[in-house]
């Protein structure tokens, strides 16, 4: 009998009760971020330009946004580094690139817990946070908790 009410249950319950909601949420980068938004000249892309500029006067420390492993670190040709970690979530694989540090802490292949110091900027500075689903851009602001004045793109 109750083999019976489980089959039944399965059959005609609603598919989102076992579906897995993508719930990702990212804490800030920053601890009182503020969106810095495109010049108005700025050009766009097709498909968009998701990268999404962060900025804060206060704070010098760049967080990991999720549990993650460091992918890839750089420094660019201004002397800036930048850092690629690797998010699994619900069987999906994230990447998100942080640029404009000006001191990296962290190594190629290093796990990393949410909040965790990545590197350090420059108080005034601006980050950049790109996010890809696998290769995929997405607009990161959705997934970001951010405490900060948030200013529309």
């Amino acid at each position: 009998m109750l083999k019976h009410c489980l089959i039944l249950a399965l059959l005609y319950s609603p598919a989102g009760l076992f579906a897995q909601k993508d719930s990702l949420r990212l804490i800030c980068p920053l601890n009182e971020a503020t969106v810095v938004p495109p010049p108005k000249n700025a050009v766009r892309f097709d498909p968009p330009d998701y990268c999404i500029v962060l900025s804060s006067r206060p704070d010098t420390i760049v967080k990991a946004g999720a549990n993650a492993r460091v992918t890839n670190t750089e420094m660019d040709e201004d002397g800036k580094y930048g850092v690629v970690l690797f998010v699994r979530h619900h069987n999906k694989d994230y990447y998100f690139w942080y640029t404009g540090l000006s001191r990296l802490v962290v190594r190629r292949n290093e796990n990393l817990k949410a909040g965790q110091t990545i590197g350090y900027i420059k108080p005034g500075d601006n980050i950049e946070l790109l996010m890809f689903d696998f290769e995929t851009p997405v607009d990161p602001v959705g997934y970001l908790d951010c405490k900060g004045v948030l200013v529309n793109k």
